[in-house]
């Protein structure tokens, strides 16, 4: 039995649009029986110390983004917690909004080796490529800085706007790491093209 524990759900991305892409990639893994739990940051603490085999973070840090007053949910006792996670043998996906509004010099951060810098207002077409393959779909268009030299790069995208980096993955101490930016909404998380490349890269975490 596989144990994922995943984060998910923040001011700007619905919770449950997010889960149904999740179980639909769950449902393509070969021959793996999964126990997929959605916990809250308030839990993030209490589940790592049980090592799930992923934890997967689709939550942004900024509680309150509308507020001048920012409220963030890494707090530095988590910051050092996850990375002991996956330093120790665990894995992590920062999924979509979970690689944004984290400060660089968080240990969080610098474990992922890249995070979220902006995207273009709205949705647009975004265009998708790996190993010479593309797909397009309506999404974010999330450009990030990336420490290519120390990560495998696996997903690009081009929009409107120019070009990015749109994924990644590593080893980490014991762990893996996976970076994966798509998708905003739960159409773009149910394309068959995202369904198929995250249940992919969810098979590379927990069976390395």
């Amino acid at each position: 039995m596989i144990k994922i524990a995943a984060l998910v759900g923040d001011y700007w991305h619905s919770g449950d649009d997010t889960k149904a892409g999740l179980e639909a990639a769950i449902k393509r893994l070969p021959n793996i029986e999964v126990d997929l739990q959605y916990i809250t940051y308030e839990e993030v603490s209490q589940v790592l110390d049980e090592q799930p085999d992923l934890f997967i973070n689709a939550k942004m840090n900024v509680l309150n983004p509308r507020e001048e007053q920012k409220i963030t949910w890494l707090t530095d006792e988590l910051d050092r917690k996850i990375v002991n996670y996956v330093n120790e043998g665990g894995s992590i996906l920062a999924l979509h909004a979970g690689m944004a509004g984290y400060p660089s010099e968080t240990h969080f951060t610098q474990m992922l080796r890249g995070s979220f810098v902006y995207h273009p207002p709205g949705l647009q077409e975004v265009t998708y490529i790996q190993d010479g393959r593309s797909f397009s779909l309506s999404d974010e268009h999330y450009f990030v800085h990336c420490d290519a030299e120390n990560t495998e790069v696996y997903l690009w995208s081009t929009g409107e706007e120019g070009e990015s980096i749109a994924g990644w993955k590593h080893s980490y101490g014991k762990g893996n790491v996976c970076c994966f930016t798509p998708a905003h909404t739960k159409e773009g998380m149910l394309n068959e093209n995202i369904s198929c490349l995250l249940a992919e890269k969810i098979n590379w975490m927990i069976n390395l």
